[in-house]
């Protein structure tokens, strides 16, 4: 459980308290996962311990084949099964991986830390937009759980119009402080308030998760829900590592319960304002030990500060995956949140937009507009901005679609079948 005063501590403590749970996590894992016994066999640091942030540098990250292939292996010993919660991943970045959660630390308290910021309650009525509904038995315990606390669900799979009307007509009604869900859904639902000039009830944040989020998008979904958008970076592994405050100056990090390093190519430490691979490190965990795991995005430490005054570090927004990316035959690689930046200008008009890269290396820029947009102009300039950044050595073509292509419960924005 988070204490609500470390994220006002000053910056040297608040480092203390990161390194020292560092430290127990380390000695946990070798003391009771068989996987990392093998994996730091080679270290040589007195009595298994780290004494320097040197030392924990010289720990030889995770991968994610090493994570799908040693399940059972990293799994600690002495915690109880029935503490424990598995989670998969969906495979829309590459091979789906497990993990298993512990219990004991849930990750609610760093939610309502978040929520906290943006003056949104535990006893405020919330509304959720998921993909496709909820077990019924799921939507009752739900229910019970949150009890007198009013919810409202949209499952946003290809809803009909009296489903959204009805999901209008109670969000109106109980007048949700909260609205959580999906990037694509949320911004789909944004697009069908503002094409058929709806109005709700303001919230007072929109939550968005499990995608990159387009500025434009952001802009987009303000405007239609007259509320700001809080963008956030967590994961299936490690489920909240950053996020807004409502400076929405950068991402603060949660330093108390996660452990975030941007790294060259030696894992080694780059300078803030820099970009590099990300390693995580879950502080909160000892039931599965995540230690320097390289999950495969890309991201930089801002050495700024935020004028909300909490001492939580702040990263930039996780704009892609560092393991999707457009290559060229002559081995050119073209980042994720490289095509994000370049495209952000042209994305008001389009629901959705999805890049899939066949074997003869040649890409097709799938897209969704907008109700009665002419979106001509814009993905003929997308189209051209690949060809340029891939200096004319790929075939990209466009091909509108009804929906983009679904991997698990998310639609990734590259798909490669490279």
């Amino acid at each position: 459980m988070y204490q609500k005063s470390n994220e006002n501590l000053i910056q040297r403590d608040l480092d203390g308290l990161n390194f020292k749970k560092r430290q127990e996590l380390f000695k946990h894992a070798i003391k009771y996962s068989d996987f990392y016994k093998k994996k730091y066999a080679h270290l040589d640091f007195s009595n298994i311990e780290l004494a320097t942030n040197d030392d924990f540098l010289k720990i030889p990250p995770l991968t994610r084949d090493e994570l799908r292939l040693n399940f059972e292996d990293i799994k600690s010993s002495n915690v109880n099964l029935n503490k424990c919660r598995k989670a998969s991943t969906s495979g829309s970045t590459g091979p789906s991986v497990s993990v298993l959660h512990d219990k004991r630390h849930p990750e609610t308290p760093i939610r309502w830390r978040i929520l906290n910021w943006w003056g949104i309650e535990p006893w405020e009525n919330q509304a959720f937009i998921y993909r496709f509904k909820k077990p019924l038995w799921e939507r009752i315990a739900n229910s019970i759980m949150w009890w007198p606390t009013k919810r409202v669900f949209l499952a946003a799979a290809n809803p009909s119009s009296k489903q959204l009307a009805t999901f209008v007509k109670t969000f109106n009604k109980i007048k949700p402080t909260l609205l959580q869900g999906y990037v694509d859904v949320v911004f789909e639902f944004a697009l069908y308030l503002l094409d058929n000039k709806i109005k709700i009830h303001p919230p007072k944040m929109v939550w968005v998760t499990s995608a990159p989020l387009f500025e434009e998008q952001r802009q987009l979904m303000e405007k239609a829900f007259g509320a700001p958008v809080c963008d956030q970076y967590g994961n299936t592994e490690i489920m909240l590592i950053a996020a807004e405050c409502p400076e929405q100056n950068g991402l603060h990090i949660m330093q108390d319960t996660v452990h975030i390093e941007f790294v060259d190519a030696n894992n080694q430490p780059v300078p803030a304002n820099t970009s590099g691979k990300v390693l995580l490190t879950d502080l909160t965990n000892f039931a599965f030990p995540l230690i320097r795991y390289e999950i495969g995005d890309e991201g930089k430490y801002l050495d700024r500060k935020c004028a909300c005054g909490r001492s939580l570090p702040l990263m930039d927004n996780i704009k892609g995956r560092q393991s999707k990316q457009i290559v060229t035959p002559s081995g050119l690689q073209i980042k994720g949140e490289h095509l994000m930046a370049m495209f952000d200008g042209h994305m008001k008009l389009f629901r959705e937009i999805q890049l899939q890269q066949q074997q003869d290396y040649s890409v097709c820029i799938f897209y969704v507009p907008r109700k009665a947009e002419k979106t001509g102009v814009e993905i003929d300039a997308m189209v051209h901005l690949l060809k340029q950044r891939a200096r004319f050595e790929i075939t990209v073509r466009h091909e509108k679609v009804e929906h983009v292509t679904r991997v698990g419960k998310k639609s990734p924005f590259i798909i490669s079948d490279l």
